[in-house]
């Protein structure tokens, strides 16, 4: 029978619980957006409290993105520095770490919010030579792996949308060629870098599709997937038929593809997680506001062998763009 902190293989790594902490955006950033003691703090209880991966906040590829008021950007003069910093840190627990970096407003070439369809290929072109180039100052920073946030509403995931893709080149129509855009930016990185992809996609509303989407990425070399909703999950409310449609479909997923499959969000029990890791073919849970309720609660969950997440889930961390849980 499988537990939560037995060690489990991600690829080439092996970590020491099957639970990854999945991070939004970070609104404690100090001077010039630098890194802030407060920063380092937390991402050491995270590494010396038994998570078995980190993956950051999200790091902005774009200024004036939707969230680049509440996320790193990838250009800052100092990122390479100070990421450094923190990435040697947290391996000092012998803990991996993910660098997360997305989009969601599509501004390049002098061309301002432009929709899927719209895109020319020279707007490809430069939307995947930016990847490489925040590749390569992620691996300079010492992070074991990039999350490709290709879920939820960021643009990549547009491109993949088969209702929103309508294109009627080589990148549109067949799902193969929704997501030629962003196989691309995967074997480009891979070729460049030594980094370990880590892929966010959704579960559209196309069952089949979305399936097909997962198998296509895990057969041009993305190291592992993370299932997630079309939206983010603050945006859903909470409903078992809405949860279990996730878990079937991360568990179909997990059965067709050779590689790591994590399913994000809703679990927030040892109980539930521990079922799920037994009953299904998901060995992975990603979480987020329960750290930022408490970045050590796994520890106290292994030392009592159970427990359930303090957080509430009343989504005020999301809405109020705080690294910080405002309920006392």
């Amino acid at each position: 029978m499988k537990e939560i902190f037995d060690n489990y293989q991600f690829g080439k790594f092996n970590i020491k619980s099957c639970i990854i902490r999945s991070g939004l955006w970070e609104s404690e950033n100090g001077p010039q957006k630098s890194l802030s003691p407060k920063i380092f703090e937390r991402y050491e209880s995270l590494a010396k409290n038994n998570v078995g991966l980190i993956i950051s906040e999200l790091i902005s590829l774009y200024t004036h993105d939707r969230f680049s008021d509440y996320s790193y950007y990838i250009n800052s003069p100092y990122f390479i520095k100070e990421f450094k910093s923190l990435t040697e840190m947290v391996h000092e627990y012998e803990v991996p770490i993910f660098a997360q970096l997305g989009f969601i407003n599509c501004n390049v070439n002098g061309k301002q919010m432009m929709e899927v369809n719209d895109l020319t290929i020279e707007d490809i072109r430069k939307i995947q030579a930016d990847y490489v180039m925040g590749a390569k100052k992620i691996a300079f920073s010492g992070f074991d792996g990039i999350q490709l946030n290709f879920g939820n509403n960021y643009f990549p995931s547009r491109v993949m949308d088969p209702f929103e893709n309508q294109r009627e080149d080589e990148y549109g129509g067949n799902t193969y060629n929704r997501v030629r855009m962003n196989i691309e930016i995967i074997k480009l990185i891979k070729k460049i870098t030594g980094l370990h992809i880590h892929c966010r996609v959704n579960l559209y509303k196309d069952f089949d599709d979305s399936l097909e989407i997962c198998r296509i990425l895990a057969e041009n070399s993305a190291d592992s997937l993370q299932i997630t909703k079309f939206l983010s999950p603050q945006y859903f409310r909470k409903s078992l038929s809405n949860e279990n449609m996730l878990v079937d479909f991360a568990d179909k997923v997990a059965e067709e593809v050779s590689i790591p499959v994590v399913l994000g969000g809703g679990f927030s029990n040892m109980d539930s997680i521990n079922k799920l890791i037994n009953s299904t073919n998901v060995n992975f849970i990603s979480m987020q506001r329960p750290f930022v309720r408490n970045p050590g609660f796994l520890s106290k969950w292994k030392e009592n062998g159970y427990g359930e997440s303090e957080c509430k889930t009343c989504n005020n961390c999301y809405w109020k763009k705080e690294s910080k849980c405002l309920i006392k």
